[in-house]
């Protein structure tokens, strides 16, 4: 893959980048190339739009940078900490404190009510937890207010409430405690654009409001206009 980079942001003065890699790839078995990525870095509090079409590596690459990869080559600085030189317990650990991730099919927990999912970072983490205000509990009910999922809600199961309702509580999940990074893997495909746009800047607010970098993957350019950064991946060469 021959990575393009569009406005891709540059080192800042002042304290450690939220994600900086350096010659980073991966491969997932001796029968196929390499995945390579390009260089970044992403100043604490910015956000990043990643796009690039099906096949391209944009789920691996957050893989990568959440922890639950390790890389082939190269190295990853999360918040100043060099995650690819940690075990796979200590990346759980770093990630569960200083990352929420909104995966694409919202991995939500099937048999917990929606307030429990959104808390459930906070029995992981006990920073996250320490970091709620001023419990767990209230600023989850902040969240769901705030992501207009209507308070009759909170109690059901998951499983009851509607595609556009789970993924708002799958952010909300993302966004308790207050983690640094929030990494999300196209979490708006099935929505309309409406829906889409008003999730984003829904997202994005909550985010300016914690200063909590964003690095978001799409393979659906016209939502790049909600982010300062871009960079596009592209296929990888046959």
């Amino acid at each position: 893959m021959t990575p393009t980079t569009e406005s891709a942001p540059h080192r800042a003065p002042g304290p450690a980048p939220a994600i900086e890699t350096t010659g980073l790839s991966h491969c997932w078995d001796s029968e196929h190339s390499p995945i390579t990525f390009p260089d970044l870095t992403l100043p604490a509090g910015e956000h990043l739009f990643l796009h690039g079409p099906s096949g391209s590596g944009k789920s691996t690459f957050l893989s990568l940078l959440s922890g639950m990869l390790s890389p082939s080559t190269g190295g990853i600085g999360i918040l100043g900490t060099p995650i690819h030189q940690l075990n796979a317990g200590d990346r759980d650990r770093f990630r569960a404190d200083h990352i929420g991730v909104i995966f694409q099919q919202f991995n939500l927990v099937p048999y917990l009510s929606a307030e429990a999912n959104v808390t459930l970072p906070c029995r992981l983490s006990a920073s996250r937890r320490d970091a709620t205000d001023p419990d767990p509990t209230r600023e989850a009910h902040r969240l769901l207010t705030a992501l207009a999922i209507p308070k009759d809600c909170w109690p059901r199961s998951v499983t009851r409430l509607s595609i556009g309702q789970q993924q708002r509580i799958a952010a909300a999940r993302a966004l308790i405690g207050g983690p640094e990074i929030i990494l999300a893997d196209e979490p708006t495909s099935a929505l309309d654009s409406d829906n889409r746009d008003r999730f984003l800047d829904l997202l994005l607010t909550l985010a300016e409001e914690r200063n909590t970098s964003v690095l978001f993957v799409s393979h659906d350019r016209s939502l790049a206009q909600h982010f300062t950064h871009q960079v596009r991946l592209t296929e990888p060469e046959l």
